[in-house]
């Protein structure tokens, strides 16, 4: 596993939102809310930016170091052949090329994943390794993804 967020693709300087909320890891989803402050992307299969959290490494920050309400943090809008660490949720299992979405809580899912009565707006990316997350044992993993 990495130990950064971004892996390959033409990003330039991340940007800087305040988090609108706790619980906010690199690799996970966001949006930004009705005052700009970033916040974890809650509509499952739904339409995203691609903004991604990325670790603040400026402030000591790794791939674990959650950020905290009110905190600058820090993201990329990942462009299509982008490739990233994001947050696979748990309980699922991607082979390389299993396309993904939102999972509505900042991670993402397989397409055949969705809740019912839920629709895919939107594939967000898709899996360049194999996850199997199944497990009981497991948990949400960074893997790494080329965004779509």
């Amino acid at each position: 596993m990495a130990n950064v967020i971004r892996i390959r693709g033409t990003y330039g300087r991340p940007d800087e939102a305040v988090a609108g909320a706790a619980g906010i890891y690199p690799g996970m989803l966001l949006k930004k809310n009705s005052s700009g402050e970033a916040v974890i992307h809650d509509d499952e299969g739904g339409f995203s930016e691609r903004m991604v959290a990325v670790e603040n490494a400026l402030l000591g920050g790794t791939t674990t170091t959650v950020y905290t309400s009110g905190e600058a943090l820090q993201y990329v809008m990942a462009l299509p052949g982008e490739e990233l660490m994001m947050l696979l949720e748990d309980e699922q299992n991607a082979i390389i090329g299993s396309q993904l979405i939102s999972a509505g809580n900042g991670k993402l899912k397989l397409v055949g994943d969705l809740e019912s009565g839920e629709v895919t707006d939107q594939i967000i990316a898709e899996a360049m390794e194999a996850q199997d997350l199944t497990g009981s044992n497991t948990s949400d993993t960074l893997t790494k993804v080329r965004m779509l």
